[in-house]
């Protein structure tokens, strides 16, 4: 399965970035994010809450940072299991300036194995598209609630 899109947020790339590496905000803006924690400099372990259509589970599972090229660019390997599925991918994340705001592009990869994937092969693709997007604007509502709060502090 292969995902691409992007999402524009109202921050720019250099604070995108920081909270791409802020665990405390990935924890907020994961969706289904029951834990996550930085196991080593370049690895983190996590559990997200996910449903896809009528199955819903505790994916537990890893993240492992392969490249970054800061603010700009990151590649992400992830592996992550349920009692539905394992699922192993890797995508890449590309941080572009567009004026005072940030233009997130994406493209990733993953192979799904179990059950889910041969009940739910047709719903995966916009089903993991939208969990994507889902996040992106939960980001963006964290980074523009803590753009008003520093004005709200410097005024």
């Amino acid at each position: 399965m292969i995902v691409r899109g992007e999402h524009g947020l109202l921050a720019s790339p250099e604070l995108v970035w920081r909270a791409l590496h802020d665990v405390s905000v990935l924890r907020a803006t994961v969706p289904g994010c029951e834990e996550l924690d930085q196991t080593g400099p370049d690895e983190f372990t996590g559990a997200a809450s996910v449903g896809i259509a009528i199955i819903k589970g505790l994916y537990r599972g890893k993240l492992k940072l392969l490249e970054e090229q800061e603010p700009s660019f990151i590649s992400v390997q992830v592996e992550a299991r349920s009692g539905h599925a394992e699922i192993r991918g890797k995508g890449s994340l590309y941080i572009e300036p567009a004026g005072d705001a940030t233009l997130l592009r994406y493209e990733g990869e993953a192979r799904i194995s179990g059950p889910l994937a041969s009940v739910g092969q047709r719903l995966l693709p916009s089903a993991s598209k939208a969990l994507i997007e889902q996040f992106f604007r939960n980001l963006d509502d964290w980074l523009v609630a803590g753009l008003d709060r520093e004005e709200e502090a410097t005024a």
